[in-house]
């Protein structure tokens, strides 16, 4: 039980990346506060999980719903010691992207995760520590074909990790970032619908171009998240963990 005690909030928790991870803190004794715009599902994972989980209705790209996420993680269990910056727009455009769909998509996938961490990181001050995770992507590292907003994201979030890790080391607050190769969860699924391809087909081919031959469950991606958040990583701060199977090593 490597979180007793600590709080915890996760954003875009309801399902898939974050849901896991949410699952995965609360088996090991923390306490979560789920951010997240899905209010049914949302709801359901926090009732699951009963007393460790309380689900919060909010958008990462509204300011006020940040400060008031953090002020509800402290009201109903402590100061904040763990951020999981894992809410994502996932709009994939390339250069036809039009400026309010480039506006969409930072204020979520960017503004949020830097607006968020602003208002834990008052709250890890008055803990004595924290870890704040930022899930980006193997996206933020390669390029691929018709998605560049979303790769522009994913890259700006590995900048803001390192950036924060050396303005927040003082303290005690590592910053790191965690990015996922393809992983099976309803954002694949997603991004399958749009290029309009046959799901068994596309799963196929990108299992083949990993070095295990399979793509990423939500519960590998949360077991490296858990990992950085805990005390087995006190002396690893402004990196990024690829958790893709080997896929851009080759």
């Amino acid at each position: 039980m490597r979180f007793c005690g600590q709080t915890a909030i996760v954003t875009g928790g309801a399902s898939g990346i974050g849901k896991a991870i949410v699952k995965a803190l609360a088996s090991e004794g923390a306490s979560i506060v789920l951010m997240d715009v899905a209010e049914a599902s949302g709801n359901a994972v926090a009732a699951e999980l009963k007393n460790n989980c309380y689900f919060f209705r909010g958008d990462v790209a509204d300011e006020a719903h940040c400060a008031a996420c953090v002020n509800t993680a402290e009201q109903r269990f402590g100061p904040v010691s763990i951020l999981i910056n894992n809410a994502v727009c996932p709009l994939f455009r390339s250069i036809e992207a039009t400026s309010q769909e480039w506006k969409q998509i930072l204020d979520v996938n960017v503004i949020g995760a830097s607006l968020m961490s602003r208002y834990a990181v008052d709250s890890m001050k008055r803990a004595g520590n924290g870890a704040i995770v930022n899930i980006s992507s193997i996206s933020g590292i390669i390029a691929q074909a018709g998605t560049m907003t979303y790769n522009t994201t994913k890259a700006a979030l590995l900048g803001m990790t390192r950036c924060m890790a050396l303005d927040l080391g003082r303290f005690n607050i590592r910053v790191n970032a965690v990015c996922p190769g393809y992983t099976l969860t309803p954002a694949f699924d997603f991004y399958v619908e749009q290029s309009g391809r046959n799901r068994e087909d596309v799963v196929r081919e990108l299992a083949d171009q990993t070095m295990l031959g399979r793509l990423a469950t939500p519960e590998d991606i949360a077991r490296c998240v858990l990992f950085l958040c805990s005390s087995d990583a006190t002396y690893v701060t402004g990196t990024h963990l690829m958790a893709d199977g080997g896929l851009t090593a080759r």
